[in-house]
């Protein structure tokens, strides 16, 4: 199992905590060995999104195709009483892929802000991309942040399809998303010029 190291502070305002984190040395500090396929990070206070992510997304990947490990979620793994930094930073350490379902509302949130730093700490700390984008919704707070993403790795964006119909692929390739890794599938401009493998 990954360590994650410990910070000495509770969480109330998402991004003046996260600037001390980062000062005070609050990092992954983990193996290459995956608990969970995935971490999923939604807006668990919206329950239209936590009923497509617990009744729909969950059973996609835990219950039909190919098995591999379970996926991690908030409203079901995390341990209760524990700080959401160090939730988020155990869920994110010990998953091949974090899952950002997004919507508008959720991409203003302190949780999404402290998850999303933390995946980009893994880039920079482990030159591992973790990151897969789901939108439930067109998003357009992160629409330039898209964009860029779409540019340097397509695959790890992906869209809620409006076609029932396409459904199925849209599933397929959310598994593909999170079971390949991005670097991998980097534009070359990127691999060539941001990491180091």
């Amino acid at each position: 199992m990954p360590v994650i190291a410990k910070a000495e502070f509770i969480i109330s305002e998402p991004v003046g905590h996260l600037m001390r984190a980062k000062i005070k040395g609050y990092h992954y500090l983990g193996s290459k060995d995956s608990i969970y396929d995935a971490f999923v990070t939604y807006n668990t206070t919206d329950p239209l999104v936590s009923d497509w992510v617990l009744n729909h997304l969950r059973v996609e990947l835990e219950e039909r195709g190919e098995k591999f490990r379970p996926i991690c979620l908030e409203e079901r793994d995390w341990t209760p009483g524990v700080p959401t930094i160090d939730n988020l930073s155990q869920s994110i350490g010990w998953s091949r892929k974090t899952v950002f379902v997004l919507t508008e509302a959720y991409v203003r949130s302190g949780t999404f802000k402290m998850a999303f730093y933390l995946a980009h700490q893994r880039l920079l700390d482990d030159d591992t991309d973790v990151m897969v984008l789901l939108l439930l919704e067109p998003v357009r707070t992160l629409s330039r942040f898209v964009r860029l993403r779409r540019r340097l790795c397509e695959h790890s964006v992906l869209e809620w399809p409006r076609n029932p119909s396409a459904e199925h692929w849209f599933w397929q390739r959310l598994r593909n998303a999170i079971r390949v890794d991005n670097q991998a599938m980097h534009n070359k401009l990127y691999s060539s010029h941001f990491t180091t493998k």
